[in-house]
């Protein structure tokens, strides 16, 4: 069963069922949501900037210069979204599914439970049109709710190293997202148990186009929920079966 995040963040964002896999998570994205991706020869602090003061931003990236796979920009709805060229097909694949993860998942979901709980007067605060009230300041800091324009760099790391908790627990759930849309659960697992258990992840790879490293990385997780025990209440509540 999916979590009760992930189903939110799968309402929120609404994107149509994919027809084919891999899936065309570009088109996708672009047919619901108000978001430009954009691929760069190389993906850095400096070309970020440069791309978005071209076009007047002036919310920027800041931090070291260095090469990353992808990045996020979103403010007031929308999103740039960012991704290397130079990339292999999968990894771009990938990428442009994990930072529309992290726009759906830190800048639309809060958004919208702003919305819920101030109604439209929140919106020009949200815009950056209007200063917010220490009210809404609160429910910001303890709601997670953005008050300011989003900027997400995603670093460059063959081993995948990340060593902070926060931040892995907010990739972890921005990968989790990006897997839902490119490989949904459902079908991911009946392709698992489509032959020797030792290539799960190499059939994950070539069913939905995913980088190698990230396919096994599924296929473990997949793994894991399948040979979880099921939630049975009577053991929550201590009953017993009689006999």
């Amino acid at each position: 069963m999916r979590e009760r995040w992930l189903r939110d963040a799968l309402q929120v964002a609404s994107l149509p069922e994919p027809g084919t896999f891999p899936r065309p998570i570009v088109a996708d994205a672009q047919k619901v949501l108000q978001v430009s991706f954009v691929s760069l020869d190389e993906v850095t602090v400096h070309t970020v900037r440069a791309y978005l003061s071209r076009r007047g931003w002036k919310s920027m990236p800041e931090g070291d210069d260095r090469n990353m796979h992808g990045c996020i920009v979103a403010l007031r709805g929308t999103a740039f979204l960012f991704y290397s060229r130079k990339d292999p097909l999968e990894e771009q694949r990938f990428t442009a599914a994990h930072e529309l993860a992290h726009f759906v998942l830190d800048h639309l979901v809060p958004r919208q439970k702003a919305l819920r709980f101030f109604g439209d007067s929140i919106l020009p605060v949200l815009d950056l049109q209007q200063l917010p009230t220490p009210e809404q300041l609160l429910t910001s800091a303890l709601d997670g709710v953005p008050m300011k324009p989003q900027i997400h760099l995603m670093e460059r790391d063959d081993l995948g190293d990340i060593h902070t908790g926060d931040v892995l627990r907010v990739e972890q759930r921005a990968d989790r997202l990006a897997f839902e849309w490119l490989a949904p659960e459902a079908v991911a697992t009946q392709v698992m148990k489509q032959g020797p258990r030792e290539e799960r992840a190499a059939r994950l790879q070539r069913a939905f186009g995913l980088p190698s490293r990230k396919a096994e990385a599924y296929a473990r997780v997949l793994a894991q929920r399948e040979g979880a025990p099921r939630f049975v209440l009577s053991s929550v509540l201590g009953e017993r079966n009689p006999g």
